[in-house]
């Protein structure tokens, strides 16, 4: 694998709308926005409405130097909103049940990228409707067979049925959750492990369980790693963290790193995720070094 990997980021872009501002947002444009700034080949596919919020998404990915040669234009739908509220230091979501990101389209240029990636990254929530199901189910079939296919379940009820979770873990080889997504995914699936559900009964080669500013763990068939986390600085909104999280996850998973390495990484990257308002803020040199694990912490 390079260094400098190619990274393909499938499903919503939108607008966080919270109660005094409009932020750019949806879980595959975060990842596809935190990959390109760590320096990965970061390509993100979605779609918006031709309206000014999808036109203002555009600018504003394509002024943080993002190809959005892959963001489609919806000549109906409307661009996706997410009305959120903070409930106890944690984001919680509306999402609008009509949006541009539920009809992209595969075309033959996308299937010639998934060719080429060394990661697909993908969640559930982009799967509410069976047209996008179908065009995810493609687009794994174009991988190379030892890409990295890394699925951030999100669950967002009650877009997240059991027909939908369970399609989402077939295509993946690697997941990342947070602690209230393992609960619900247990009480699902009847799971006392989930983590381990997952490997032995859907074929996951690595499950990673976020846990807010308590850190995360990294859990193989053989393997189990816990790391502390970092604490954010206060005036944060933690909304992207996880989406942060997911970026360094991909791109050391497409560098083979060590778990411990991955695990420091991605902790130190989300934590300065959390510490800003808003999903996509700016990275230091600093912040850019510790995502790439070459910084010393712990």
């Amino acid at each position: 694998m390079t260094s400098s990997p190619r990274i393909l980021s499938w499903g919503e872009l939108l607008w966080d709308l919270f109660p005094n501002r409009a932020e750019l947002g949806g879980c595959a444009a975060n990842v596809a926005f935190h990959a390109h700034q760590l320096g990965a080949q970061a390509l993100l596919v979605s779609r918006v409405g031709n309206d000014e919020l999808g036109r203002n998404a555009v600018r504003a990915l394509a002024k943080a130097g993002l190809d959005v040669e892959h963001v489609q234009v919806d000549p109906v739908e409307p661009t996706g909103a997410v009305r959120i509220e903070i409930e106890n230091g944690e984001p919680t979501f509306s999402i609008a049940t009509q949006a541009a990101w539920d009809s992209i389209s595969l075309t033959a240029k996308v299937v010639e990228l998934a060719a080429r990636a060394e990661v697909l990254c993908f969640g559930t929530l982009a799967q509410r409707t069976p047209l996008n199901s179908r065009a995810l189910d493609e687009l794994v079939r174009a991988l190379p067979r030892d890409s990295v296919r890394l699925c951030d379940l999100n669950i967002r009820q009650p877009f997240a049925t059991k027909e939908v979770v369970e399609r989402a873990l077939s295509h993946a080889t690697a997941v990342k959750l947070n602690e209230h997504e393992a609960s619900v995914l247990g009480r699902m699936f009847e799971a006392d492990d989930p983590a381990m559900w997952m490997i032995h009964d859907c074929g996951v080669e690595l499950v990673a369980l976020t846990r807010g500013k308590r850190g995360s763990v990294l859990t193989t068939s053989d393997r189990r790693f816990e790391h502390p986390g970092f604490e954010a600085a206060t005036g944060g909104d933690a909304v992207g963290a996880g989406d942060a999280f997911t970026a360094v996850l991909a791109l050391h998973l497409a560098r083979g790193s060590s778990l411990a390495e991955t695990s420091r990484a991605a902790n130190r990257y989300a934590s300065h995720v959390a510490s800003f308002a808003g999903a996509m803020p700016a990275i230091s040199d600093a912040v850019r070094a510790a995502g790439l694990g070459l910084s010393s912490d712990p």
